[in-house]
């Protein structure tokens, strides 16, 4: 069951609402905030990404190939392809020995305007580094290569890579393996699915976990963390929601958007983690709506607010730039009525 979480207006009334739902959990899985059922199933998306490049780290691939900060944080990406993003991708390849045509993510435009539009200009097609996935890619080859596995289908289900990563994405949700059904992302490698829950909990023992020197997986997590938060551009880029949350925040929160309005989040001061989900995938929505959820269980300061608050009320402009409207979070605006101030 869905909620009504964000409503675009214009003069001042309800045009359109997005419904979605909102768990967060804390690292034992107990819910601690809930709009809509918690136990509702989604896509984990590029949200997961964080969790899939763990193996990486834990089995000293990323140590062994001498992966910096940044590659960490591009594993997790879901980049722009700018030409940094793309340095860094073929940085990594280079050290473990591979060469971009070894990416099996697929080929897409990129998501930075300037470059796309360099491309354009330049009549250039866009290549497998542009692909948003292609960190992950490359630490998935990393891990492939580093294990000794075949690097030639290392994005498929049945491959050890992948198998690897499926366990601890199980350990992370604290689900048997079994129960998690798995689907095909949008860069080829898999995806499971996954009650809101479970995820939120993932998210929440990423960032506990990472501050637990006793757990076994501290190191891994750590790293991520850390790498996350420190080049956040990388995770998705300068422009990017996420890297706009986590670089004013001061590193207190780790986020990663993914695919049809997923979004989640981990406040590593408060061991929380949360999952946002909008119902009909529409991105546009999803800011709001986390900012709100930020605010509802006190996880921003009125001065991180104030930095982040142009993705609170997302402008709606017509076509002499006028605005119009706006994306802002519905809940007050849906119990008061069809106006809103």
């Amino acid at each position: 069951m869905m909620k009504p979480l964000v409503a675009v207006t214009r003069n001042g009334y309800i045009e359109s609402l997005h419904w979605g739902l909102v768990c967060a959990a804390d690292a034992d899985g107990k819910v601690v905030f809930a709009i809509g059922d918690s136990e509702t199933k989604m896509f984990f998306r590029s949200s997961a990404k964080p969790i899939q490049a763990i193996p990486m780290i834990q089995a000293g691939a990323a140590s062994a190939y001498g992966f910096t900060a940044e590659e960490i944080a591009l594993a997790c990406a879901s980049h722009t392809g700018t030409p940094s993003h793309q340095k860094v991708t073929a940085s990594m390849l280079a050290k473990i020995g591979l060469v971009e045509e070894n990416l099996h993510c697929g080929i897409m435009r990129p998501y930075d305007e300037e470059e796309d539009r360099r491309l354009l200009t330049e009549r250039l097609e866009p290549s497998l580094l542009h692909c948003s996935c292609s960190g992950k890619h490359a630490a998935m080859l990393a891990l492939a290569k580093y294990r000794g596995h075949s690097v030639d289908n290392y994005h498929q289900s049945e491959h050890p890579v992948q198998q690897e990563i499926i366990q601890m994405v199980a350990r992370f949700a604290n689900e048997d393996q079994a129960n998690i059904t798995v689907a095909t992302d949008g860069c080829g490698a898999p995806i499971y699915l996954l009650p809101a829950r479970k995820i939120a909990m993932s998210y929440a023992r990423l960032v506990q976990w990472a501050q637990n020197e006793h757990h076994q997986l501290h190191e891994a997590c750590r790293t991520v963390v850390q790498s996350m938060t420190a080049h956040p551009e990388m995770v998705s880029g300068e422009k990017e929601f996420c890297a706009a949350l986590m670089r004013n925040t001061g590193g207190r929160i780790v986020a990663k958007v993914g695919a049809e309005a997923v979004y989640c989040l981990g406040i590593r001061d408060r061991h929380i983690g949360i999952c946002v989900k909008i119902g009909d995938g529409n991105e546009r929505a999803v800011y709001p709506a986390v900012l709100q959820v930020l605010r509802e269980l006190g996880g921003l300061k009125d001065d991180e607010f104030s930095r982040l608050e142009e993705w609170y009320h997302i402008p709606v402009l017509n076509n002499l730039g006028q605005r119009v409207g706006e994306i802002r979070p519905a809940l007050g605006a849906v119990r008061l009525g069809l106006s809103v101030s």
